[in-house]
């Protein structure tokens, strides 16, 4: 959690001091809070005023994770990938690396059946910012 995210979570924090410390970050920074799953707390210790600045990026955000999610569904509805998530974690791990190398993070956590919406959220903050990890 970056320090807008503590200072929000204070008892005694204030509402104009919170939209100062948010009009100060980097749009990398306020996406950061999105893909971490805290930029609904922000948003709701924001004067009404100033919540529109962070709302209208995460609805864009949050379209960009559904035409992703989208795209991870098509995937999965085909026979090809069907099959192969019935096999071996070492022959469907080739085949993806071979055919969807862009998605196969998701589609290892689709494999295990542990794919979460934070995954899907920390997948479209890495293909923006190609970093490696979020650290959670």
């Amino acid at each position: 959690m970056n320090r807008v995210g503590k200072y929000a979570i204070q008892k005694d924090m204030d509402e104009t001091g919170l939209l100062k410390m948010v009009l100060e970050l980097t749009e990398k920074d306020k996406m950061l809070m999105w893909s971490e799953g805290y930029i609904d707390l922000v948003i709701d210790k924001l004067p009404k005023y100033g919540k529109d600045i962070l709302v209208n990026r995460k609805d864009k955000w949050e379209d960009t994770k559904a035409y992703y999610q989208d795209q991870l569904d098509h995937i999965l509805s085909k026979e090809e990938v069907k099959v192969k998530m019935k096999s071996e974690r070492k022959e469907f791990a080739l085949f993806v690396i071979e055919n969807f190398k862009v998605f196969h993070s998701l589609l290892f956590l689709c494999y295990d059946g542990n794919l979460k919406d934070l995954d899907l959220r920390k997948f479209v903050y890495r293909k923006r910012y190609g970093t490696r990890k979020i650290n959670s």
